[in-house]
């Protein structure tokens, strides 16, 4: 039994003392394994910070390759892409690494695509196109597509997307750009049957189902613009009642009914019936509003509208015009912030005037001019927010600490007047990438002030205490009044000895002084004292150096933020105004028909 455990001991022994056995920089140094988990929790510069000191030489080229990947990594991530790309060029020279180094560059160019630097990313990926490995093409097809879309580079974006004719590959995000990019393109059919495949598939979460409504929606209105109502109409129906596109499907459907109907296009033309289940099974879509009876017996009673009739129209002309109507009266009782509400209030009144209704289009022209005079003065509310910097600073202040750089994403909106009409900027790159440079910069002003604090510490540790300040004078006089012998009181007592031998005679020569070699020499006095003190106080210097530059990069980028904002809110505000004009000057006709005995509603 001893045997044993004194067996397992030693193997304990032995591996404790193969634990602490390291080479600096390596996937075991410490520094290197804290850098992994403050990555994994997203605090990036922590990371970097603790890779910095594991590296003496402040040479990271010189570093083992595990170092060189995980600090590479951090600086990627907390948005130093100048420090990042440095070492993953030095990595792409001296590893063997190829599907990580195929994912670096990918990375790179996914940064300056969201960045807006769109010819850098591109330059990348294509430069990166022979050495791909096979595994990352989709990943690769689906970035340069987006960069040459962004640089409305239809043509090659289409190519790029079909090239390699590997569509199983690819996700149904890439299948809507192709669309989009062959649409763009000038080549219709063919986009028309992409966006038509979208708008069928089977969604597995919210995103494809999102994306599905998306592509429903985009090929409803092309088909619109087109003049081709008939087949315009049974796309919009496929979207959701409720979802991020339906207001604008609901406004689509309406015009579908009152546009000319043209030739319809067939599923065979559009695209193949699809092989899967029916998809529209488990929630409503905007098929359902006309289909009578289906939410409600009348859906007109809901808006008030009184039995009307169109004269000098044929039967077939007065049923579209109704049926425009049943989407348009479930869209008003919506948001009224939101434009295509705002163009509905204006599209009934309008439609029942052509009915021969003209006293309800003039009550409901009357009636918008008071929702559109509401939502003019609840963004006019919202400019002067955005002018405080009140939303911006909700945002950020939400993880103010966050480390993320940029990786982090906003969680929530905060509940201020502007955020709503500012949704659709709010997903741009380019507000989120200077959002994301304001809150890093926030971040970075927190921690030098946090610094600031402790060298304060430091300071007043230094300077304050309970001892009266002196004079050198005075410290000498005090210290010598307080010296004392310290052989004082000693009393040394002598006696005679009378058992010593007479003295004798030396004849040996006297011994040498010894020869002492001196191991250590008097240094210079130093001319300026480096003490903690002194050195707290060349720290405090830079950091308020530092704090004057982070507060200027700070003030930029949230007026940046601002100008961004107060530029949407103001182009939504003229589009209120052009429907406030378009508003009155229909009620003014409707007046001066009335006036003139124009008007022949029974």
């Amino acid at each position: 039994m001893k045997r044993v455990l004194f067996g397992l001991l030693g193997v304990a022994a032995a591996h404790a003392q193969a634990a602490e056995l390291y080479v600096p920089g390596t996937v075991d140094d410490p520094h290197v394994r804290t850098a992994v988990y403050l990555s994994e929790d997203n605090r990036n510069m922590s990371a970097a910070v603790e890779l910095r000191l594991a590296d003496p030489g402040d040479d990271a080229l010189r570093m083992p390759e595990a170092y060189q990947w995980q600090l590479a990594d951090s600086y990627l991530l907390f948005g130093l892409k100048d420090q990042a790309e440095a070492i993953y060029q030095n990595l792409a020279a001296t590893s063997d690494d190829k599907v990580r180094i195929a994912k670096s560059r990918l990375q790179v160019a996914k940064f300056d695509y969201q960045r807006g630097y769109t010819a850098q990313a591109r330059a990348v990926l294509l430069r990166q196109r022979e050495s791909l490995p096979e595994e990352l093409l989709p990943q690769w097809q689906d970035l340069l597509s987006r960069v040459q879309l962004a640089e409305q580079r239809y043509g090659e974006a289409a190519e790029t997307l079909t090239e390699l004719d590997n569509a199983d590959a690819q996700s149904s995000y890439a299948r809507y750009n192709l669309a989009v990019a062959l649409i763009k393109d000038g080549r219709a059919p063919q986009g028309q049957t992409v966006l038509d495949r979208i708008g069928r598939l089977v969604p597995h979460d919210a995103e494809e189902l999102a994306l599905r409504d998306r592509a429903n929606t985009s090929l409803g209105w092309h088909f619109l613009q087109q003049q081709q109502g008939g087949t315009a109409g049974p796309i919009f129906e496929r979207v959701r009642v409720d979802g991020p596109f339906s207001n604008r499907a609901l406004l689509g459907l309406g015009w579908a009914h009152m546009a000319p109907q043209g030739k319809r296009v067939t599923k065979a033309q559009v695209g193949d019936e699809p092989t899967q289940a029916d998809p529209f099974t488990t929630f409503s879509t905007l098929g359902a509003l006309v289909r009578p009876g289906f939410l409600e017996d009348d859906i007109f009673k809901r808006a008030g509208l009184r039995a009307f009739s169109l004269q000098k129209a044929s039967k077939e002309e007065q049923e579209n015009l109704k049926r425009a109507l049943v989407p348009w009266v479930e869209l008003i009782s919506r948001d009224p912030m939101n434009t295509a509400v705002q163009e509905a209030w204006l599209a009934i009144p309008y439609t029942l005037d052509r009915l021969g209704a003209h006293t309800q289009a003039l009550q409901y022209y009357e009636k918008a001019i008071e929702v559109l005079e509401n939502a003019r003065a609840r963004m006019t509310t919202a400019l002067d927010s955005i002018k405080q910097g009140r939303m911006v600073e909700t945002i950020v202040r939400r993880e103010i600490d966050s480390e993320a750089g940029w990786t982090w994403h906003m969680r929530d909106l905060p509940d201020a007047p502007e955020t709503y009409f500012l949704q659709s900027l709010l997903a741009e790159h380019r507000f989120q990438e200077a959002l994301k440079n304001y809150r890093d910069v926030r971040m970075l002003a927190r921690n030098l002030d946090s610094w600031n604090d402790r060298l304060r510490t430091v300071q007043r540790a230094a300077t304050d205490h309970d001892r009266p300040g002196l004079q050198i004078d005075e410290v000498v006089e005090r210290a010598a009044n307080d010296w004392e012998a310290p052989w004082k009181g000693l009393q040394i007592r002598l006696r005679p000895e009378s058992t010593l031998s007479p003295p004798g005679r030396y004849s040996d020569t006297a011994p040498a002084e010894p020869q002492v070699s001196m191991l250590l020499q008097l240094a210079q006095t130093p001319r300026r004292f480096n003490g903690p003190l002194e050195r707290s106080q060349a720290l405090y210097e830079r950091i308020a150096n530092l704090r004057e530059q982070v507060a200027q990069a700070g003030a930029a980028q949230s007026q940046l933020l601002r100008d961004m904002a107060t530029e949407e809110l103001e182009g939504q505000k003229r589009q209120i105004e052009r429907y406030l004009i378009e508003a009155r000057f229909s009620l003014a006709r409707l007046y001066d028909r009335q006036r003139k005995g124009d008007s022949n509603e029974p």
